[in-house]
């Protein structure tokens, strides 16, 4: 069984999603053209952040640089938002779990639904 990571993205393209199981992290690759928003459904087999079995925020970068998005939480799932400026390449969201065997999406797709606006 697959797990898929959902995604809409305005003004840009994503090149690769991969866990990092040290920092407990997902990191997207993307090229953006001009200032956009990346829309991501994780499911929480794939990352998640808890703080004694309630819900706790995500830790988000844009390269390197802490940055705000808003996020909608379900049972299964957590919807993150992401702004991001012209010419970002990476995003990094840190959570408390991340699953290890997510390697890359690059290549295989079929772990990636994607979603063009």
């Amino acid at each position: 069984q697959s797990l898929q990571i959902e995604y809409e993205i305005t003004s840009g393209s994503v090149n690769s999603f991969t866990s990092d199981t040290n920092t407990t992290s997902l990191i997207i690759n993307i090229t953006a053209t001009e200032g956009g928003s990346l829309k991501a459904i994780l499911p929480r087999k794939i990352i998640d952040s808890k703080y004694e079995e309630q819900d706790d925020i995500f830790y988000l970068l844009i390269d390197g640089e802490e940055c705000k998005f808003t996020e909608t939480i379900e049972d299964s799932q957590r919807t993150l938002t992401i702004p991001y400026e012209k010419e970002s390449r990476q995003i990094e969201i840190i959570g408390t779990e991340t699953i290890n065997e997510l390697v890359t999406i690059d290549e295989d797709l079929a772990l990636a639904t994607i979603i063009s606006t």
